[in-house]
């Protein structure tokens, strides 16, 4: 397991500077966050990250880029490693899930297998069965309070559900209230650039309807609309992830 430490020292640098008072409300920023491999030396390597704050609290999971052509999912979720700042609680962050995807910008970790349809997964089964049974296990070992999914919607086509800007869940046990709050946030114009809908369940396979129905696991399956521009649709991810991590009160 590899480890990051962040410091800003604030008083240090003002003391080198002649003159300079240092105000009584500077503090000094340290944050620690643990990093490590899942499928660690194969091509569907990919990488968690551990946030954690000084305080006890719950857990939150987040997953980007379980389909490798969706941009914005695992643009947030990497954005949000270096701008969140957790006070309580621990924040893992799995992004992008789908590395080989990501890095072809193609959907499937190989061709024809698509990780949304391959969850609990298998250890001995095809690629994109091994990587669900990784992902898979290890939120069973971390058991968190939610996982939230990060994915993108098609441009609307004919004889396909349209699922952009939306929330899914297949069950609102435990997230009632969060989701309903959420949906109600968009609706007046507080949260995100356009009112979500919501949709359920998630598909057979998929993380979504996996975690939920076999770990007892709140999954959110945020789903944000291609036809928007790319900044637009990692506000609206890093949006509701900020909203999600207040609700539970890791952020302040």
């Amino acid at each position: 397991m590899r480890k990051r430490l962040w410091a800003v020292f604030v008083i240090a640098i003002l003391c080198l500077i002649p003159g300079t008072d240092i105000p009584k409300s500077v503090e000094f920023l340290v944050r620690m966050d643990e990093s490590y491999k899942l499928m660690e030396g194969t091509e569907q390597e990919c990488e968690i990250v551990l946030i954690q704050g000084e305080e006890e609290g719950p857990c939150v999971f987040v997953v980007g880029g379980i389909h490798g052509d969706e941009p914005a999912g695992w643009m947030a979720a990497n954005r949000l490693k270096n701008e969140v700042r957790i006070t309580a609680g621990s924040l893992y962050i799995l992004s992008p899930a789908n590395a080989r995807g990501v890095a072809k910008n193609e959907r499937d970790v190989v061709e024809y297998e698509d990780l949304n349809r391959s969850f609990p997964g298998s250890a001995n089964g095809f690629t994109a069965e091994r990587l669900a049974h990784a992902i898979f296990t290890e939120i069973e070992r971390i058991h968190p309070a939610v996982v939230m999914d990060l994915h993108e919607a098609y441009i609307k086509q004919e004889g396909r559900d349209f699922l952009g800007s939306s929330l899914i869940f297949t069950s609102l046990d435990g997230i009632d209230g969060l989701v309903m709050n959420a949906l109600r946030e968009t609706e007046r114009g507080t949260l995100c650039s356009v009112p979500f809908g919501y949709y359920g369940p998630g598909p057979q396979g998929s993380i979504n309807r996996t975690i939920t129905e076999q770990l007892k696991i709140p999954v959110i399956t945020v789903e944000t609309y291609r036809d928007y521009e790319l900044e637009r649709r990692i506000s609206d991810h890093l949006d509701i992830l900020h909203y999600v991590l207040g609700y539970f009160k890791l952020e302040g």
